[in-house]
């Protein structure tokens, strides 16, 4: 679980990149349930699947639409953060 602030911010950062940068990802498509992030990328080939790992991601789905499935913990307080993080 993240425990302050700014390790939620510093982690969505990391995020952000291994999905390929804010311009990588569609806008307004980052979702979540109680366990995934569900994010729409521009470009699947450029997601960096090992930095999400290093991140905490647990596991990956792959959809049509260059649409990614990440499983992580905390899923909920993160992508409030990534949608935050996204608008700026």
């Amino acid at each position: 679980m993240i425990n302050d602030k700014g390790n939620l911010q510093a982690k969505a950062q990391k995020i952000l990149k291994a999905m390929g940068g804010i311009e990588n990802i569609v806008a307004g498509k980052i979702d979540n349930c109680a366990t995934r992030l569900r994010i729409q990328v521009k470009d699947i080939e450029i997601v960096n699947e090992g930095l999400l790992r290093r991140q905490g991601a647990l596991g990956f789905i792959h959809l049509q639409d260059n649409q990614i499935q990440v499983v992580f913990f905390d899923v909920h307080n993160l992508a409030e953060e990534l949608r935050t993080q996204a608008l700026k």
